[in-house]
């Protein structure tokens, strides 16, 4: 096999590992309950052959929202990720336009929960602490259990309503987890992640 095949099936089989890589869910991922709410992350590939790897989208398909007093906290379990929904990569534009076969999200899927350790941390939490600003504009500080680590980190978020939009990055190394790598580096997930979310208040 010559390194360029080598390359493109390590391609095809790997990058994702941290909250990233390339793989995903069985063959088909169950569809996301219709609550209004959804939450995703976004992998993006790195090292000096990313043009042979994937940036990747991770749906949160079983995401629970409660609502106490001071804000929401969501929670999900990591063994019930969609790992590249092809409808959810379409609709992200030409940086997610690549196709990503039933394969590849299977061996990114296997990936991800080694790395993440999920048999011992399967769930992750955001619980809001407190929120600044006013009308459709906040900041909000939360808590994000990942991993077995907590951080307390600052969200962006849009307020319409009843809806809500937030974004933030959060970098695996913070939360103890080694982003993946392969080949010495040469295909890479890059530590920083995208989380994004939309909420419903009932």
């Amino acid at each position: 096999m010559t390194t360029r095949r080598l390359l493109l099936t390590l391609a095809a089989t790997v990058a994702l590992a941290g909250l990233a890589g390339c793989a995903s869910a069985p063959p088909a991922a169950a569809p996301q309950a219709e609550t209004g709410n959804e939450l995703r992350v976004l992998v993006f590939r790195g090292g000096s052959a990313a043009r042979l790897g994937h940036n990747h989208v991770l749906r949160a398909s079983d995401l629970r929202v409660d609502w106490p007093a001071a804000g929401p906290v969501l929670s999900f379990r990591l063994d019930g990720l969609a790992i590249d929904p092809q409808a959810l990569r379409e609709r992200l534009g030409s940086a997610f336009a690549s196709a990503v076969d039933d394969d590849a999200r299977a061996g990114t899927r296997t990936n991800l929960l080694k790395a993440l350790d999920a048999a011992a941390h399967p769930e992750v939490v955001v619980r809001t602490l407190q929120q600044v600003g006013e009308g459709g504009q906040r900041a909000v500080e939360a808590e994000v259990t990942l991993h077995g680590v907590t951080r307390r980190q600052w969200f962006v978020v849009d307020v319409d309503g009843r809806r809500a939009h937030g974004r933030v990055v959060l970098r695996q190394s913070d939360f103890g987890i080694q982003p993946f790598t392969v080949l010495g580096g040469l295909l890479a997930v890059q530590d920083a992640l995208v989380v994004q979310f939309e909420l419903l208040r009932p």
